[in-house]
């Protein structure tokens, strides 16, 4: 359980990158400025802080990102990281912890090294796997050339390797042959211009699980099962980016209509699943807050897919924000949530 702090007034720092107002929301015009937040956002995310009697500073993420928090230092006394970073590379969402480690600034979320492993999704499963925390298999390819490992059979799914909120995973991800498994690797190499991880196919239902808080003290919130009956019956069961952009924004989908939560699973699967979580989000170095997607193999056993920080924090009900969705089942308020990240971090970094 994570306990309200009252006695410590904080300048906080959010730092963000923000999405354009009024963009296409079609792909692949959307797909380009999906991992940024609307101000709605960041504003409800400041608002929450300055209701628990902090004050509060907002910074986009740019190229003078270094600069602005290098003439903050000194003024604020927690950063709140919210950052994807300053470009597409592959490691962008350590940029933020870098610069702030460089300065000397308190930051929530994960250092440097967590934050660029857990966006290369293929080093977090490697390490997964080494900690006996079952993932799916994989294999990273840089060229279609490359000969696919024995440990893969078909139907295999192709995403791109250092990429979140469903870009690059399209309902042609999932390939049933040789031919289809060539075009996919291409196409996110070439496309997105970056190595494409292929791993097995798990077919059972899939979850997410959000936690707050850091080793002795992890509060895991309620269970959520992503629902795909809404889909189109052609439409593979994967949270995808048309499930989760298109379909939902036309409605086929009911943005809020696309999670059970709390998931209706058994206790021993609840069991497994929670545990499976905590061991990959402290293996991976997570701190403070993030939000794992699960999925169960054709036995019924639970697999870590990936985890993600910064999650979604979107405060509007009417939104699918699982994050938001998770914590209020559990009873806590939008600024109960992000009140309880700061708290853990402020425990953590014992300021």
């Amino acid at each position: 359980m994570i306990y309200p702090c009252y006695y410590l007034i904080m300048h906080i720092a959010i730092v963000y990158n923000q999405r354009p107002e009024n963009i296409d929301r079609t792909y692949p015009e959307l797909e380009k400025h999906i991992e940024g937040d609307e101000w709605k956002t960041i504003e409800a995310i400041g608002e929450a802080i300055i209701k628990h009697g902090h004050t509060v500073e907002y910074v986009t993420v740019d190229k003078d990102l270094y600069s602005k928090l290098l003439e903050l230092d000194g003024k604020i006394n927690l950063i709140f990281n919210m950052s994807e970073g300053l470009s597409y590379a592959k490691d962008r969402e350590a940029h933020l912890p870098m610069i702030a480690e460089i300065i000397g600034i308190p930051y929530t979320g994960p250092s440097p090294l967590s934050s660029a492993l857990i966006l290369n999704k293929y080093r977090a499963k490697q390490i997964w796997d080494s900690c006996g925390i079952k993932t799916a298999h994989s294999q990273l390819f840089s060229s279609s050339n490359i000969k696919l490992s024995p440990k893969l059979d078909f139907p295999l799914i192709v995403k791109p390797n250092s990429d979140g909120s469903g870009i690059g995973i399209h309902e042609t991800s999932i390939v049933n042959n040789e031919s289809e498994l060539q075009s996919a690797i291409t196409h996110i190499i070439s496309h997105y211009h970056q190595d494409a991880l292929v791993e097995s196919y798990l077919p059972g239902r899939e979850f997410t699980v959000a936690i707050v808080g850091n080793e002795g003290n992890l509060t895991v919130l309620p269970i959520i099962e992503i629902n795909f009956a809404g889909l189109p019956k052609d439409a593979p069961a994967i949270d995808s980016y048309e499930a989760k952009f298109i379909y939902g924004a036309t409605g086929m989908v009911p943005m809020h209509g696309t999670e059970f939560c709390p998931a209706q699973i058994p206790k021993e699967l609840e069991s497994e699943i929670v545990e499976l979580s905590k061991s990959a989000y402290l293996a991976i170095g997570c701190q403070d807050f993030g939000r794992l997607d699960i999925r169960l193999d054709d036995h019924g056993v639970p697999h870590i897919l990936e985890i993600n920080h910064p999650p979604g924090l979107m405060s509007d009900p009417n939104e699918s924000s699982f994050f938001a969705i998770s914590a209020r089942t559990y009873g806590w308020d939008f600024p109960t949530l992000i009140n309880n990240i700061l708290n853990s971090a402020i425990a953590r970094l014992r300021i």
